[in-house]
């Protein structure tokens, strides 16, 4: 991660001026505009559905560095995401001082965990990824705020590492029986998996149990990674996946379903390739949102052709399937464009979608390289119909 301060007015003027043509406001949306001052990476937004008064909210997290410390900032929108203020900070020592910090997931209990009550806000993180070899033992962090981001509280270690291989990018989601679950990438399964995705579940957000395989592939080399999960409106749970090293050049975005949230089938499955009509493909990061008829709308860090070269929606582009995840998907045009990014640190790097109520329009954040840092930036625009 890097450092660094740059006017919001010189980050914005960079976004529009090299991709006018795929600008949000020029779509009948808003130009983009930072989502907060400083460094910023694996941006998310989620709307507040279960938190009484407060719902339609809109939270947002960014992983940040301040100092030399790893540290998670929290904004919010209380305008349907025209505007966001930074309304809290998350301070977790075991990301200080350069230990590492990184890929986080926001998330609001749909229903009471333990003594966590619906509305309660979570945080996971992977932290410790910088500590020397003979130390490094990184761990899943998870953390609580029960008054909408304001402050926050450490909950548990979802996993630490049994040894100095790394994890990453924990995700969560309520399975269908009420546990708690959490998702991350696990590299400390050789030699037997370079990477696969594992699972484990709670019922209080303390005590985490029955860690299994999600997403595995007999190829050493073979990396399933980066979950998203999201719930359908007719209670299918969808999971979002890349795939590094297969056949198709780099990684590749996959999904599968479960019916109750914590079963998702065979590991050795690799679940189902998301491809356009013509060939097109998603290419690292993948993350999704899901509209109320159920239509998702998709993110990713690249769009390839059929053949592996840079689609022209390359950075530019959003996916959408209208058919909860069954069939080809389309391309509409991103809010916040990232014109061309080819596997980069930061430039459209795990970007973050999410729908409107109507499912008219969608929230984008996206990551961008301005004069060496690493900048987030949202804007919304319209979900064209199909046809």
């Amino acid at each position: 991660m890097r450092t660094g301060v740059v006017a919001g007015v010189v980050a914005l003027a960079t976004l529009v001026v090299v991709a006018p043509g795929v600008s949000g406001e020029q779509h009948g949306g808003q130009a983009p505009q930072l989502i907060y001052s400083g460094d910023a990476y694996y941006p998310r937004v989620i709307r507040l559905e279960h938190s009484g008064a407060a719902n339609g909210r809109i939270l947002g997290s960014v992983v940040s560095v301040v100092d030399g410390d790893g540290v998670g900032i929290i904004v919010e929108s209380t305008d349907g995401g025209a505007t966001f203020q930074h309304v809290g900070t998350v301070t977790d020592p075991a990301g200080a001082d350069s230990r590492g910090l990184c890929c986080a997931t926001l998330f609001e209990l749909p229903r009471q965990i333990g003594d966590m009550p619906a509305g309660t806000l979570l945080w996971a993180t992977s932290a410790g990824y910088n500590l020397p070899n003979a130390e490094r033992r990184v761990k899943q962090r998870l953390w609580e705020s029960r008054d909408h981001g304001r402050t926050w509280t450490f909950k548990s270690d979802i996993a630490t590492q049994p040894n100095r291989f790394n994890a990453w990018e924990p995700e969560l989601s309520v399975s269908a029986d009420g546990h708690l679950v959490a998702f991350w990438s696990d590299e400390s399964d050789k030699p037997n998996h370079d990477q696969k995705l594992v699972q484990a579940r709670s019922t209080d957000g303390v005590t985490w149990t029955d860690k299994r395989d999600t997403v595995k592939n007999a190829d050493f080399y073979v990396r399933p990674g980066m979950a998203g999960v999201r719930q359908l409106p007719d209670g299918t749970y969808l999971m979002v996946y890349e795939v590094c090293n297969l056949d198709e050049p780099l990684c590749s975005a996959y999904l599968r379903t479960s019916a109750d949230g914590w079963d998702y089938g065979d590991p050795f499955n690799l679940g189902t390739g998301i491809r356009t009509t013509d060939g097109k493909y998603p290419r690292h990061t993948p993350t999704v949102t899901v509209g109320p008829s159920g239509q998702l709308v998709l993110a990713s860090e690249m769009l390839v052709n059929a053949d592996g070269t840079h689609a022209p929606g390359n950075g530019r582009s959003l996916l959408v399937n209208d058919n909860l995840g069954q069939g080809p998907w389309r391309e509409i045009p991103a809010p916040v464009p990232v014109p061309d990014p080819n596997n980069e640190g930061c430039r459209n790097f795990s970007p973050s979608v999410l729908a409107s109520t109507d499912g008219a329009s969608v929230l984008h954040v996206a990551t961008e390289t301005v004069d060496g840092a690493c900048r987030a930036f949202y804007a919304t625009g319209p979900i064209p119909p199909a046809g």
